[in-house]
């Protein structure tokens, strides 16, 4: 095949290192596997109804100018989210016959898609004409099935890969060391935006119960972008402890050692399409408390992980009060997981998608 251009209205930068990284990632590793990509894509996150038809109006400009310059060199296009993104892959479609795959990642369904009923539309027809759609986890490839109607063989679930040669175990008390954390506390880890959805509020809640109760013998991290920097005033006004850490997106290579370091990760969300920051903790060999929601309850079903109800407090705080003593996982599981959700794998799997829409 040619080139694949590649849509998404998450892409990071410098300044914006977490705002989709998980899509630059792939992008590196289809070019490392031979697959040349074009892409065109939204790298500003900024918010408020001004902000957003300006940014979306100079990406609409970016995809339209860069698909004319390589119209001959394209063979398909991929469209991370599937509104706003897949409207471009469709419009193309529909204009010059170029085949496109769109990948849901859980919020364009769940969230973007239930703003009205004109989005809903748009969502139905993007889906209804890809030739492929690939669901980041299980429950959001049944939502697609059930409430859009794509047939099974037209749809795939896929998360978007870890990459095993950054995301992995090492020395944890030695890296402990290296981030200034205490050896003698447990050490918890929060990675995602800093947004009511993430449940940063139960998590804050949860930990800072479990510090009266157990004062001294727990830290928690929270890496994340506070960009929501209304939601993040209201976190920060409730918390109390000294020993919550906030701290703003940083290199992978960088995050990657706060998931080694880390003697338990927590991931208290109310939505979530897979949870790939869960995997990348395991694949530090840090044992994950998430909530049983999306692809979460799937992935960390038969003892991967300790699963608790989405909002609530009082069952986080039982669940991380159980991991000062220390939580034991089913290792074999972890190991299957990790080798499913491997990029080289994820990547040889996307390859076949591409090869198949464009004969």
């Amino acid at each position: 095949m040619k080139k694949a251009l590649i849509i998404s209205n998450m892409y990071p930068t410098n300044e914006h290192l977490a705002y989709g990284v998980f899509v630059k990632n792939q992008v590196s590793q289809l070019n490392e596997a031979g697959i040349e990509t074009v892409i065109a894509v939204n790298d500003n996150p900024a918010t408020g109804k001004k902000n957003v038809i300006k940014k979306y109006a100079k990406w609409a400009l970016n995809v339209l100018t860069t698909f004319r310059k390589n119209r001959h060199n394209i063979s398909l296009t991929h469209a991370h989210y599937v509104f706003p993104s897949g409207m471009f892959s469709y419009y193309l479609k529909k204009r010059y016959n170029v085949p496109y795959i769109v990948t849901a990642h859980g919020g364009d369904i769940n969230k973007m898609a239930k703003k009205s009923a004109r989005i809903k539309g748009y969502t139905t027809k993007i889906l209804q004409h890809a030739d492929h759609v690939i669901a980041v986890g299980e429950e959001l490839a049944q939502t697609i099935q059930a409430d859009y109607g794509v047939e099974s063989e037209r749809l795939s679930v896929m998360s978007m890969g870890i990459n095993r040669n950054v995301f992995k175990q090492t020395d944890k008390q030695q890296m402990q060391q290296a981030l200034a954390m205490d050896p003698k506390c447990t050490n918890f880890l929060f990675v995602g935006n800093i947004i009511e959805e993430k449940g940063v509020i139960e998590l804050v809640t949860a930990f800072q119960q479990l510090e009266k109760v157990h004062a001294g013998k727990a830290v928690l991290y929270c890496v994340g972008s506070t960009k929501d920097t209304s939601f993040t005033a209201k976190v920060k006004s409730l918390v109390e402890s000294e020993h919550i850490h906030f701290i703003e997106p940083i290199p992978q290579a960088e995050l990657a050692r706060y998931f080694q370091a880390a003697d338990v990760f927590v991931l208290p969300s109310y939505i979530e399409g897979l949870g790939l920051v869960a995997l990348e903790a395991m694949s530090c060999g840090t044992p994950v408390i998430a909530s049983s929601v999306g692809g979460l309850k799937y992935m960390l079903a038969d003892g991967a992980g300790v699963l608790v109800p989405p909002k609530n407090a009082a069952a986080l705080q039982k669940a991380m009060e159980q991991a000062l003593e220390g939580l034991t996982v089913n290792e074999e599981k972890v190991q299957e997981l990790l080798m499913l959700h491997d990029a080289q794998n994820i990547t040889n799997r996307l390859i076949k998608i591409y090869l198949d829409s464009v004969h």
